[in-house]
């Protein structure tokens, strides 16, 4: 995986632990987003970018309940089933990725963080 500093951040090092999770964009194909995992912190890559840096526990809490999408920077993460719940409710903002989280994806997420 290579990775490029994003416009505010670390680049990842060896030590990071790194997980490839697909996951469905809101036009409905799909995409292979990098999770760099921290001691404290999540950040989400995609594209060779940082998008979004997430504290470890609150997206360790998120995913053990994900009955409502997650914004953070540039990225709306989602169960499946929230994905047309967050279109309805914040339709102006063209400028987020909206990805969708399979339940294998979740787990996979759930495991490692």
């Amino acid at each position: 995986m290579e990775l490029v500093n994003g416009p505010s951040g670390d680049w990842p090092d060896d030590m990071d632990e790194r997980c490839a999770i697909e996951v469905a964009t809101a036009a409905g194909s799909a995409a292979l987003v990098d999770f760099v995992i921290r001691p404290e912190a999540v950040e989400i890559w995609f594209r060779r970018r940082r998008r979004a840096i997430l504290d470890r526990h609150a997206l360790r809490c998120w995913l053990a309940e994900p009955h409502r999408s997650l914004t953070v920077g540039e990225v709306v993460l989602s169960s499946q089933r929230m994905l047309d719940l967050f279109e309805e409710e914040a339709p102006d903002r063209p400028d987020l990725l909206v990805w969708n989280l399979s339940p294998t994806a979740l787990a996979d997420l759930r495991y490692r963080i």
